[in-house]
């Protein structure tokens, strides 16, 4: 085959190739900026909502702090404890004779006149873990409950993690049954709260614990927006 041929097969093709770039490179060049324009409006509508949604949950987490009663008439409150009560295993309950009102409106925590304050929600992890002979880590979240001004730091375990197949989580109702009820009588003994309705009280207020929770747990919801240009194959 003689270099002239060779070089007009080459050249066929090279023309070939510039065509097709020349026609169809314009089009995914003006549709890749379409693109990325809509996007940067989705951010700029997006960050618009974020901060929506931040600001609404600063004003719920202040209220809780002020007085986290203020969920007592929430739905929300009145199905967790309609599922709390349901699952609750009464014999391992430290309250097993204390029981509470499907309505929360109705609880004696409703009529107690002092303020009631829930806040500062943070979540530790510790790697020294230990119990029945083995190493694990565990997590736990801990908030401060604040009644007539005085403060109490509540921790709550949640899970152990003793390798990376093995992780063993705390039930809700160990939650509020055993750690945080234990934490609330313990404070109310402090301030020296009337015995005669402690147990119920404690009661009640451990499962608004368990329930406000969630809601200190509540993050602006965000959507991360990728795409991928065309590529050349």
């Amino acid at each position: 085959m003689s270099m002239t041929s060779s070089d007009s097969i080459l050249s066929n093709y090279q023309t070939l190739v510039a065509n097709h770039a020349s026609q169809f490179d314009p089009e995914v060049t003006a549709i890749q900026e379409l693109v990325q324009a809509r996007m940067q409006e989705l951010r700029r509508s997006e960050q618009t909502l974020v901060e929506a949604q931040t600001a609404e949950l600063k004003r719920i987490t202040d209220a809780l702090a002020t007085d986290v009663r203020c969920l007592l008439s929430t739905p929300e409150l009145r199905a967790f404890v309609e599922e709390y009560k349901k699952d609750s295993r009464a014999w391992y309950s430290q309250k097993s004779d204390s029981s509470i009102a499907d309505d929360p409106t109705t609880w004696l925590l409703a009529t107690v006149e002092l303020p009631i304050g829930l806040s500062n929600y943070q979540t530790q992890e510790d790697p020294d873990g230990y119990d029945d002979e083995r190493h694990h880590i565990l997590y736990s979240y801990s908030l401060c409950l604040t009644i007539n001004g005085v403060e109490r730091l509540i921790e709550v375990p949640y899970k152990r993690t003793y390798n990376i197949n093995e992780d063993r989580y705390y039930s809700l109702d160990d939650q509020i049954d055993c750690y945080i009820a234990g934490e609330v009588e313990d404070f109310l003994d402090e301030i020296e709260y009337p015995k005669t309705s402690r147990d119920q009280l404690v009661k009640e207020l451990s499962v608004l614990i368990g329930y406000a929770e969630n809601i200190l747990t509540l993050k602006p919801r965000v959507v991360s927006f990728e795409y991928i240009g065309a590529t050349e194959r």
